[in-house]
């Protein structure tokens, strides 16, 4: 339940911040001092920049294959589901963003990294979390 409601809480919250500048701040950019602005920056998906051809509806099995092998950790390891919501939620919102504009836009430009958005936030955190609860799996049973 707590990876549901993470990921539909990503998704939505990640639509209304894209909706909210897109009408707000289209023609500018709101800067954050000397790290950087805040700007709608269109980008591709990682499978797209990679020039893999794939039309949405493969988009969609291969994020339906992931997902389910996502709930199947979620539900052998129970401590992980946070994690796994942020991963299905920023994927989710990545995938329907891709499908209905063929881009995704991020709107964080720091100076010192790539653009990314909340969706990009929420994935990189359930990675680092997931690889954390991988380790301290390995940890315990090797000791």
């Amino acid at each position: 339940m707590i990876a549901l409601c993470l990921a539909v809480l990503v998704v939505v919250s990640d639509h209304a911040v894209k909706l909210l500048l897109h009408r707000v701040a289209r023609a500018y950019a709101i800067r954050l001092g000397p790290f950087g602005n805040i700007r709608m920056v269109a980008g591709r998906l990682w499978l797209r920049r990679l020039d893999v051809q794939c039309n949405d509806l493969q988009l969609w099995c291969l994020w339906m294959a992931a997902a389910a092998s996502l709930v199947v950790v979620s539900i052998l390891l129970p401590s992980s589901a946070a994690f796994v919501g942020l991963l299905l939620g920023g994927s989710l919102s990545h995938g329907i963003e891709s499908s209905m504009h063929g881009e995704v836009a991020d709107y964080i430009c720091l100076r010192f990294w790539p653009a990314f958005n909340l969706a990009d936030l929420a994935v990189a955190v359930g990675v680092i979390g997931m690889i954390g609860e991988l380790l301290s799996i390995i940890g315990v049973m090797i000791f």
